[in-house]
């Protein structure tokens, strides 16, 4: 009886799993490419409907608004009001109530003032949301921003999927931006997604040899997040090295650096040691004669604790381990184009190189180098397979 049960139910299982693939081999591509997009549209739909931010919507919102309200008072209120009408009330009561910090921000528009320096330098995050500001208000163009940014990205690599002829691997991207903190970068109002959609855009252009275009992408990513100066300046040593892209990839990186220079006196910056000491040490209420000495102690500190919390709570790490597994295991470096080596060593070393400068902890900071490492690994290994079947067509048959 256990035998004849057993028969059963593998008979039926395997019939089951049998009409399934005949059912999904012809229309895989459809179905990978629906996945994707249906995804991407789910995401946008939930950040739309129930949308979610953190503290630093105060600050945009008032880095939008100051051209048109000099009076630091008067641009806390509004600043504030903003947020107010364009937040569910537990999360406003939680962004200015919940801890120390936030509730001095939230009663004193001087100390809130002297944050600003740490958001005016996303110039040109800032100056999309001024544009859209003019049909609505701040909050909400800040919101578009994320919204349009995630739908741009989702159609992009809808692109490069379907010019690999790979759009059946959709489901497999979904998982790669799930775990690469995508729909957690389109909730908020940050300019991480933002950033990261050109940062993408312009690896794409890069592997297809569109140098200048990719350029453009990759200044504008600079524009929007200047910490991208990191991988700029990887991408332009690496290219240095194996020649596609040398020469304007060095244009870019002296752009970008120049522009650096610019923004951070500019934009009343308070330097990367004070944001490194803000962010990982201690949350000052105000950064007026806010000046600590630095420390390579309390640097060390800095990295093992954002170490500490990325494994923890965070899942960029296993997934840049269980990448460069895959790429160890199953890619041949040598048969890889040099355009591709030199995208592929760049970002992978820019993670290192901006985590050095900069631990961020969070995977939402990673999420461009992450996607890109996992659309050349995707692309790879289809091509090698490709190549073992077009080349031994009975090793499939062999195998099983």
């Amino acid at each position: 009886m256990p035998n004849s049960a057993k028969h059963l139910f593998e008979t039926i299982t395997e019939t089951l799993f049998g009409t399934a693939c005949r059912i999904y081999t012809p229309a895989r591509h459809w179905i990978g490419a629906s996945v994707l997009m249906i995804f991407v549209a789910m995401i946008a739909a939930v950040v739309t409907i129930y949308p979610s931010s953190n503290w630093d919507v105060f600050a945009y919102t008032a880095s939008v608004l100051e051209d048109e309200v000099d009076d630091p008072d008067e641009l806390h209120r509004q600043s504030y009001a903003y947020v107010r009408e364009n937040v569910p009330d537990g999360q406003y009561i939680t962004l200015t109530q919940d801890r120390g910090y936030r509730v001095r921000q939230a009663t004193d528009p001087h100390s809130f003032s002297t944050m600003l320096g740490f958001y005016r330098i996303k110039v040109l995050y800032i100056e999309t949301a001024k544009l859209f500001a003019k049909i609505t208000n701040p909050v909400t163009a800040l919101r578009w921003i994320s919204i349009g940014s995630s739908i741009a990205l989702g159609l992009l690599l809808f692109t490069w999927l379907a010019q690999e002829k790979l759009l059946s691997h959709g489901p497999i991207v979904v998982a790669l931006l799930i775990l690469s903190g995508f729909p957690y970068s389109a909730e908020l109002i940050t300019p991480d997604l933002y950033a990261a959609l050109f940062i993408v855009l312009g690896g794409y252009l890069y592997l297809n040899k569109q140098d200048v275009s990719a350029v453009g992408t990759l200044v504008l990513a600079f524009l929007i997040r200047p910490d991208h100066l990191a991988f700029i300046g990887v991408f332009f040593f690496v290219a240095a090295l194996y020649g596609p892209g040398r020469w304007v990839l060095t244009a870019c990186f002296a752009i970008c650096f120049g522009l650096y220079m610019f923004l951070t006196r500019g934009a009343d910056h308070p330097g990367w040691w004070i944001h490194m000491w803000f962010t990982h040490v201690e949350y000052v209420p105000t950064l007026e004669g806010f000046n600590p000495d630095f420390s390579i102690l309390a640097y060390l500190k800095m990295l093992v604790r954002s170490t500490v919390r990325s494994l923890i709570n965070e899942t960029w790490l296993a997934l840049l381990f269980v990448q460069l597994v895959f790429l160890v295991r199953f890619i041949d470096l040598r048969a890889l184009t040099d355009r591709t080596k030199v995208l592929l060593y760049s970002v992978l070393l820019s993670i290192p190189a901006k985590y050095a400068v900069f631990p961020h902890f969070e995977t939402r900071f990673y999420l461009p180098y992450l996607v890109i490492t996992g659309m050349i690994l995707l692309t790879e290994w289809n091509r090698r397979q490709t190549n073992i079947l077009h080349n031994d067509p009975t090793r499939s048959t062999r195998a099983a």
